[in-house]
Order: C-alpha cells, then sequence, then structure tokens
C-alpha cells in the first residue's frame, strides 16, 4: 500500500505519495554515468594520482611501507585489485572512481528518501549528479570517491538499522562501512560522533535503550577494528613539517568549503558568489522546512561535525584542504534538494502570490545553480587553467628536445610517479627528494653531481610541480641557477601548474658541477626569535635595470607565534627606498610558524633596480617585521643606526 506523508507548510495541509517512479533514479544514474566518463582521460594525471598508481602497482608490505604521510590503505588494496583485472592504464585506474561515483549518487537518493520523501532522493541523486565537486572527484584516481561511497553508506545503514534495530545483519552491515570508511580517509572519525547523536535522540524519543546499547557496541567494534591505523596517525602527527600550510580563519574557511562544494573550484570567486548565495538560502529552507525537524538537523549535523572538527584540529596544526571535508558535501546536497522540493511543494499548496512567489524562487534557484554548474563543468572538461597538472604535455615536450647526453631532474617529491606514465624517452633521471621528505643541500649536491658525472655538454632537464612544499628553500633551482644558466623553459598550466627549464653549463665549462653555498657570515639576533647567520649577493656593482639577486640564512631560536614578514631595501642616500621586495620568508607553504627551531633556511630576494636609477652608492637593509602592525622587529646589541635591521656590504650602481 502506497504510504502517506503529511506536511504542513505555513498552516496548509499537502498530501503527497511517497512512491515515486523507479525511472527517475535511473535516468539520474545514466546522467551520473555519462558526466563522469566524458573526457576521462582528456586530463594527465596529477602527482596524487600517478602516486596512487604507482602504490597499487606494489605488493601488500611495499603499499604499507611506501603509504604517504596523510594516506591510507584502504584505497590502494582496493584499486590494486581492481588493475589486476581490469588494466593499468590511468583510463582504468579513474574508472575506478567513476563506479564510486555513481554510487554515491545512488546512495544520496536512498538517505533523502529515508529522511524525507522520494521526490526529495530523486532532487538529492540530481544535485549530485550534476555537482562540479562530484564529478571532479569521480573522476580522479585518488580516495575521494570510494570514501565518500563508504561514509555515505555508514550514515544510511545506521538510519535502516535504527529503523529495524531488532535486525543483527543491519547492525554488522553499519559496522563493516564505518571500518571501512575508516580505513580509508581519517577524517571519517567524524561519523562516530554523528552517529552517537542519532542514536542517543532515537533512544531517548523511542526509549528504546537496548538500540543505543547496539549503537554503541558497534561503535567500540569499529574501534577495535581501527586499532592498527594508530601507526599511521601517529607518522601523521609526528610529520616534521606538513605539506599543506593554510593560516585561514574559520570564517575563511567554511567559506571555501562552500566555494568548492557548490562550484567544484571551477569558477572564479567573484563569479561563484550568486550560486553560492543561492544554494545556502534553498539549503537553509530545506533545514527549516523539515519535518521532523530531528531529520534536518541530523544533515545539519553530518555537516557540521566534520567542519567544526577540522576548525578545532586546524588550531592544533593547520591541515585545511577542501576535499578533506568531501565527507560533509552529500549533507549539503541533500538539504538543498528538500529546500527546492519544499518550495515546488508550494507551488502547488498555494493559490496566489504566495504560490507563485514560490515557483518564482524555485525557477531562479534552479537557474542560478544550473547556469553555473554548466559554466563550471565547461571550465573543468576544457578549460587548461581549471585542468589537474598536464604532466603527459610535460613529457611529450622533454621527449622531442632531449638529447643523448641530457639528463632529467624532478622537483616535487615523487613526481616521477606522475611523469614517468607518459614519458617514452631514455633520459637518466633522479626525483628529488623522496615522498614526504624535506630535501636539504647535500643531497642536492651530490644527487645532482652523480647524475651528471661523465656527461660532459649534456643539459639538465628540470620539471617543477608542488616543489615549493618539498623545496621550500629553492635549492635545486638555486644550484642549477648559479653554476649553469637556462637556454629554455616552459610552463604547462593546470591548478597546480608543471613547469620545465632547461639548463646548461656557462660558456667557461663543459658541464655542470655543483659545490655547496658559500655564505657571507654573520650573527644578527632579531628579539631573540630569529637570528640571521649569513648571506649571499650574486654582485656588488650593477646597472640599471638588473635585479639583485639576494639570499639570506634564516634560523628560528624558538617556535614563532607568528608568521613574520622580511624585507629587502636598496636605499639611496636620502634613505628612500628604490627597489625592495618583502615578503613572508622561504613561502606560503613553510611560514615561520613550521620553521624548525635550531636549522638553517635559505630565502630568496628579487631586487629589480628602476630603468632610470642613478648612478651612485646604495645601502641594502634587511630584517622582519610583524604582520599587519608592521611592527620591526629589533636587533639584540645593534647600534641606534642598525636597531631594526641589519646593513649588508653597500650595492654600486654604474649606469
Amino acid at each position: 500500500m502506497q504510504r502517506l506523508q503529511t506536511v504542513r507548510l505555513r498552516g496548509a495541509r499537502v498530501v503527497y505519495g511517497d512512491h515515486f517512479p523507479l525511472i527517475a533514479p535511473c535516468l539520474i544514474a545514466a546522467i551520473a554515468f555519462a558526466l563522469r566518463v566524458h573526457r576521462l582521460d582528456g586530463q594527465s594525471l596529477w602527482f596524487d594520482e600517478g602516486f596512487a598508481l604507482h602504490l597499487a602497482s606494489q605488493s601488500l608490505p611495499q603499499m604499507i611501507e611506501q603509504n604517504p604521510v596523510g594516506w591510507l590503505p584502504l584505497h590502494s588494496i582496493a584499486l590494486s585489485l581492481w588493475l589486476r583485472v581490469v588494466g593499468d592504464s590511468p583510463f582504468a585506474a579513474r574508472f575506478f572512481s567513476v563506479v564510486f561515483g555513481v554510487l554515491v549518487v545512488a546512495l544520496l537518493y536512498l538517505l533523502a528518501r529515508t529522511l524525507a520523501s522520494s521526490r526529495t532522493g530523486a532532487m538529492a541523486s540530481l544535485v549530485g549528479a550534476l555537482s562540479p565537486f562530484l564529478v571532479y572527484y569521480s573522476q580522479e584516481a585518488r580516495t575521494y570517491a570510494l570514501w565518500l561511497f563508504l561514509s555515505l553508506l555508514s550514515a544510511y545503514l545506521l538510519l535502516r538499522a535504527l529503523g529495524h534495530p531488532e535486525r543483527i545483519r543491519g547492525w554488522i552491515a553499519y559496522t563493516g562501512a564505518t571500518s571501512l570508511a575508516l580505513y580509508t580517509h581519517y577524517f571519517s572519525i567524524f561519523l562516530l560522533p554523528w552517529g552517537a547523536a542519532a542514536l542517543l535522540y532515537t533512544a531517548v524519543r523511542s526509549r528504546r535503550w537496548k538500540t543505543l546499547l547496539s549503537g554503541v557496541a558497534c561503535q567500540v567494534v569499529v574501534f577495535v577494528v581501527s586499532v592498527p591505523l594508530v601507526g599511521f596517525a601517529r607518522s601523521s602527527m609526528l610529520d616534521r613539517y606538513g605539506f599543506w600550510r593554510s593560516p585561514l580563519s574559520g570564517f575563511q574557511v567554511v567559506l571555501d568549503l562552500w566555494y568548492h562544494l557548490t562550484t567544484g573550484g571551477n569558477l572564479p570567486f567573484d563569479r561563484a558568489l550568486p550560486v553560492m548565495g543561492t544554494l545556502a538560502v534553498v539549503g537553509i529552507l530545506g533545514l527549516v522546512l523539515f519535518r521532523p525537524l530531528w531529520n534536518g538537523v541530523l544533515m545539519a549535523l553530518y555537516f557540521l561535525v566534520p567542519t567544526f572538527g577540522m576548525l578545532v584540529l586546524s588550531s592544533w596544526r593547520e591541515l585545511y584542504v577542501a576535499r578533506y571535508l568531501a565527507i560533509a558535501a552529500p549533507a549539503a546536497y541533500v538539504l538543498v534538494a528538500h529546500g527546492l522540493d519544499r518550495l515546488w511543494a508550494a507551488t502547488t499548496a498555494y493559490r496566489g502570490l504566495l504560490g507563485k512567489s514560490a515557483l518564482a524562487v524555485a525557477l531562479c534557484s534552479i537557474g542560478v545553480a544550473g547556469y553555473s554548474w554548466c559554466q563550471a563543468l565547461q571550465n573543468y572538461y576544457y578549460n587548461p587553467d581549471y585542468a589537474r597538472d598536464d604532466f603527459r604535455s610535460a613529457a611529450r615536450f622533454i621527449e622531442v628536445g632531449e638529447g643523448e647526453k641530457d639528463v632529467m631532474v624532478m622537483s616535487g617529491g615523487g613526481i616521477f610517479t606522475a611523469l614517468l606514465p607518459y614519458y617514452e624517452g631514455h633520459l637518466p633521471w633522479i626525483d628529488m627528494p623522496s615522498f614526504g621528505e624535506w630535501l636539504d643541500e647535500d643531497q642536492v649536491v651530490e644527487g645532482l653531481n652523480a647524475l651528471l658525472a661523465g656527461r660532459s655538454g649534456g643539459r639538465v632537464w628540470l620539471v617543477l610541480s608542488g616543489n615549493q612544499i618539498t623545496d621550500p628553500q629553492n635549492l635545486i633551482v638555486a644550484h642549477l641557477w648559479t653554476y649553469g644558466h637556462v637556454v629554455e623553459a616552459k610552463n604547462f598550466p593546470g591548478r597546480t601548474g608543471v613547469r620545465v627549464l632547461v639548463f646548461s653549463a656557462r660558456h667557461d665549462a663543459d658541464t655542470l658541477t655543483l659545490t655547496p653555498f658559500k655564505y657571507e657570515h654573520l650573527r644578527a639576533n632579531f628579539d631573540n626569535k630569529v637570528e640571521l647567520l649569513g648571506f649571499e649577493i650574486d654582485g656588488s656593482q650593477f646597472a640599471p635595470g638588473d635585479d639583485i639577486h639576494l639570499a639570506l640564512q634564516w634560523e628560528a631560536v624558538t617556535h614563532l607565534e607568528q608568521d613574520y614578514h622580511a624585507f629587502a631595501h636598496l636605499l639611496n642616500d636620502r634613505n628612500v627606498v628604490v627597489a625592495g621586495h618583502d615578503k613572508v620568508p622561504l613561502n606560503d607553504y613553510f611560514r615561520p610558524r613550521a620553521w624548525p627551531v635550531g636549522e638553517p633556511l635559505r630565502d630568496e630576494y628579487v631586487l629589480s633596480l628602476p630603468e632610470n636609477l642613478s648612478s651612485g652608492t646604495y645601502e641594502l637593509e634587511v630584517g622582519l617585521y610583524s604582520y599587519p602592525d608592521l611592527q620591526r622587529l629589533l636587533v639584540v646589541g645593534a647600534s641606534q643606526r642598525e636597531r631594526d635591521r641589519v646593513l649588508l656590504p653597500p650595492i654600486i650602481v654604474d649606469g
């Protein structure tokens, strides 16, 4: 018999059938599949995908041993089994995610139908099918499609178990799905407090305390099963540097997360504001009009628990990346779908102005979302600036131009896994540093000299991607720039970007031979927080229009509580800045708060001299200041003239 639901909207009584034609979710699943298969191999593998394929090609002990900080093994194991059956091409690896991406859309239907109605379920699955965010991660050979599926399956199975608490197999299924989700991504831990809230509410409301005990027992089993993950978690917590440093406020985190959930990051932020605002309003409307309201609260908690958890974790260590909160996306889409459903229901429940207004709001919301998502998907599929990093084109560029005595150096911490699947050349290569490590100068000098030994006249093809994370001191580029010169350079578009530089030996040498940098030593102590150990300038006499390349060597004396900014200024005889470079030392991924205590760090500055600069002698000052109050740090024991700065040897400009 067809079950009827009663929904009240401002006093009006609306009765509609919960039956919904099965053809609708099937058509939506077909749309989801088509969008996820379209141009599946149109973009190159990027670094994370390449490393995922690399791990999947290893034996199980090697997978565990080489598993990077922040990754968990289930995806690698499942992908390995998949690739053994269907082949190990990039297309096959991404198709694994397509399968789970479509299943996520199906689960959105089931979850929303359980909490609201079949019509809300169909709308939720349609929102998920069209979402640029879900399309992107359904086409990526990484863990996120599998994680979304398992976490959403866990939530759905818990609701099913609460509906039929006497069925033991329901609790077993919930326990299994939650355990698998935890082995897929660390932030699956947020499923447990969300599940606890659902269990407690149901037990209190129905006074079925056995239900609460059953759920708690399941969660205890999940904890026990997940004990082997402690080793992985410990490695992540003790990671010396960490790759993601995002100094964002709580408001910025929520805003950036909503931007990605509503656009996939495929629109300029200002053009994304209409769809962000529209879907936020519709989602809030969907929450307010949920009947029973607790079902809407459950979805709100599904969004808020991981988001709040991320904010708490980021107060301890800056971790935020939008994809780490992909688990929150289904809740957002269910609330938006329910808001659209209630607007649509109001168009038939009310006559006159109120019904027409509801229809206008519904059509406007659908139009804004549809137009914005069409643009976002078009950018994702066809605009190189929104594509993944193009290692495929970089590999072909090297193949065409490589010489017999050339060598290839990759800087990015394991980017060989993304480049080599496309590279069919024959150059000897090195990738520095190994994934999860941090590069030091001895590695650079020894590694490059060993690679170049006996290859007189050969060039170095340097491939850069993500090197600002693994080589924040820019040691590889700095050494090659110092002892060689660039003969060719090319940038390949993408979200991070890939750059290829070709270096040859200088005219007075046959082979590139590197030696450690030699700094002019000094020990300037800035407020007992940071010491300036030394400096290096690429000359003392320059012409107008030249660039002065300056390297400073910093060392943190204590753990820094804020990200100080550094300055390098060239001053004329009236103490006016004629050229300068102010910035966060090193880079945004390795800001001062992340510096290890007692370790020298190289930091580079470029001062561009004006073309009309007068000849003469100029002072060069360097120092640190807090931001945004612009208060300079004082130099301990310095003279009055150098109390808030260090003066380096003067620069002569001869025009």
